[in-house]
């Protein structure tokens, strides 16, 4: 039961980044990936303050890289499935096939559009990340690295729930486009 309330969830979710593409800059949902939660790190040492500030700074940098990595995936994914949509979209204008092929064609079409809709959205979709401002640092209470240990572990949630939604939308989409694609195939070779 869980797992189909977490499939039905991640489907809703792939359709609101793909409508998102009608509406740039809107806030998208995540999913909940990470749910860990900060502890107190008032009794810490300075040492032990600033290796967390040192894990806080290269688990953002990964997210950053995580996130270009999907993206550039989801570019070639992009690229790909368009050729590929548009020539089953010549194939179909050129063949004139009978009326179930036609449907079947067009259901492959149909689908593989629905999966270039989700790689063109996890290129261009906001991606939410918690970043520590300098002029807010600025003024926060002494110590600071107290304070900057404190938003590192705060922070780390966002990005984790922001990488993880955009690798099941790609991971979606690559279903999507191969599904279509296969459909699309299949429909082809029945028309010939």
């Amino acid at each position: 039961m869980k797992a189909l309330r977490e499939f039905r969830r991640n489907q809703s979710i792939y359709f609101l980044y793909t409508a998102g593409l009608l509406a740039p800059g809107r806030e998208l949902p995540v999913t909940n990936a990470d749910q860990t939660t900060a502890r107190s790190v008032s009794s810490w040492t300075h040492a032990e303050l600033a290796l967390l500030i040192d894990e806080g700074r290269r688990q953002g940098d990964r997210q950053q890289a995580d996130l270009r990595d999907i993206r550039s995936r989801a570019q070639w994914l992009f690229t790909v499935a368009v050729a590929t949509l548009g020539a089953l979209g010549t194939g179909l204008a050129s063949s004139h096939p009978e009326r179930t092929e036609s449907v079947l064609w067009l259901v492959g079409l149909g689908v593989l559009v629905y999966g270039v809709g989700g790689a063109a959205s996890v290129m261009v979709s906001r991606a939410d990340f918690s970043m520590i401002h300098t002029a807010v640092l600025s003024g926060a209470p002494q110590p600071i690295e107290k304070s900057l240990a404190e938003s590192y572990a705060r922070m780390m949630a966002v990005g984790e729930n922001t990488v993880a939604t955009r690798l099941t939308v790609f991971r979606q989409a690559v279903v999507f486009c191969l599904v279509g694609g296969y459909v699309g195939l299949v429909a082809a070779l029945l028309a010939k």
